[in-house]
């Protein structure tokens, strides 16, 4: 192989003796020269199909005469690239296109035909668009939600509020802290989630106020219609029995009872024709509540203790909520046994108080200031000048009771 820019010597009985140079290296610029049997020919295009052009060796180019008084040189004797070879051929760089396919004709009594098809080299592939600040906002909340949701299920509650005070920076940048128009409807049930989520660790953490921000917060959520937003995947029914249930631990029966008919206006006013209303008289979490309520107005303290017992609490929730009226209730009659009784025993306060041991009657007794002796607890008793103030009362109460059945008489004489 001679060492002429890698030609074929004139030795290579191989057809492929020649260069394989793109043709676009050569334009605007004289055609390349090739060696060919100890002489230099030129290259020419032939054709072009779909953007490939081809190069085929014409006929050769005629060998130049020695000047006069030099040596003729052998014809198998060819200038080399270096003194001979046209610049355009000699000073190219090295071709940056890609050869697809290179094939050669050898014919008897003809030039060997040598067919090169280039194309152009492919573009680098783009680098990959760095995500928007909302997928980066959605991707966190949603590791957010799911760190809040191990949370709950482990009952570890120690990070908790950092947990939903990063998750509603999220809802700010995603613009999805109150619902608009323009909010995506992914948007939406994440923002109900996470707001249900923190009422529920609200609860866990006996903290009524905090539950209390967050069901309002809720509110313009459960108010969405049911194409914005669909039911499916939230706790509207269980978030509003329980602060159906605070509210009635605190004895707000006027927020109660308003907060239950506005449930019972939208049931009546479902587009469903009423089937809607059904499935609020058939929700336990509804239900329950109103149960409690039912109970509560008859004075039916034992039923309201054994509703709290047991598989008829709904939830793990409802029963933290359940202690705290229970609480209220025992209170209400501790005052009203003060009044009513000088002393009980301590086996009859602990049915009449709903408590668990005698141990926890004692614990109870005195924690009201009241006196534990003998088996008994005695009651406060009222101070002298009180009793006196109560006794005139009731002389009052009699004459003015004596007098109007008098007047009724002489009414019904005349009459």
């Amino acid at each position: 192989m001679a060492e002429d820019h890698g030609m074929h010597s004139e030795t290579d009985s191989s057809p492929m003796n020649s260069y394989f140079i793109p043709h676009r290296l050569f334009e605007g610029s004289e055609l390349p020269w090739r060696r060919r049997d100890g002489g230099w020919n030129r290259w020419s295009p032939l054709v072009d199909r779909a953007g490939m052009t081809q190069h085929v060796l014409p006929a050769r180019r005629p060998a130049r005469r020695a000047p006069a008084g030099s040596t003729p040189s052998s014809p198998a004797t060819a200038p080399t690239p270096s003194s001979s070879a046209p610049t355009a051929f000699r000073h190219q760089p090295a071709p940056k296109t890609h050869i697809l396919a290179a094939s050669s004709v050898a014919a008897k009594g003809k030039a060997p035909v040598t067919a090169i098809t280039t194309q152009a080299a492919l573009p680098p592939p783009l680098p990959p668009q760095p995500p928007s600040p909302t997928a980066m906002a959605g991707a966190e909340l949603r590791g957010l939600l799911d760190q809040l949701h191990r949370s709950l299920s482990s009952h570890d509650y120690s990070s908790t509020t950092d947990l939903l005070s990063r998750a509603k920076v999220c809802l700010l940048r995603l613009d999805a802290l109150l619902p608009t128009e323009a909010t995506p409807t992914g948007a939406l049930r994440a923002a109900r989630e996470t707001l249900e989520l923190g009422a529920l660790v609200s609860i866990r953490q006996r903290d009524p106020d905090a539950f209390t921000r967050y069901f309002q917060q809720l509110q313009p959520f459960y108010d969405l219609p049911v194409a914005r937003l669909p039911a499916q995947g939230g706790n509207a029914s269980k978030i509003t029995g329980l602060y159906l249930l605070l509210l009635l631990s605190q004895g707000d029966y006027a927020a109660f009872h308003t907060l239950l008919e506005r449930l019972e206006v939208a049931a009546a006013e479902a587009p469903d024709d009423g089937s809607r209303g059904s499935k609020l008289d058939d929700d336990v979490f509804i239900q329950y509540p109103i149960r409690l309520e039912q109970a509560l107005m008859e004075g039916s303290y034992d039923r309201v203790w054994g509703e709290t017992k047991g598989e008829r609490v709904p939830s793990e929730e409802f029963g933290v909520f359940a202690e705290v009226l229970i609480g209220t209730i025992r209170s209400e009659i501790a005052s009203c046994s003060e009044k009513s009784y000088p002393s009980l025993p301590i086996s009859n306060a602990k049915n009449l108080f709903f408590l668990d041991s005698e141990g926890a009657v004692v614990y109870f007794a005195q924690d009201r200031g009241w006196t534990v002796k003998d088996g008994r607890i005695y009651f406060p008793q009222p101070d002298d000048s009180l009793m006196g103030t109560e006794k005139d009362i009731l002389v009052t109460s009699g004459q003015v009771i004596e007098n109007t059945l008098g007047y009724a008489r002489e009414l019904e004489t005349i009459v």
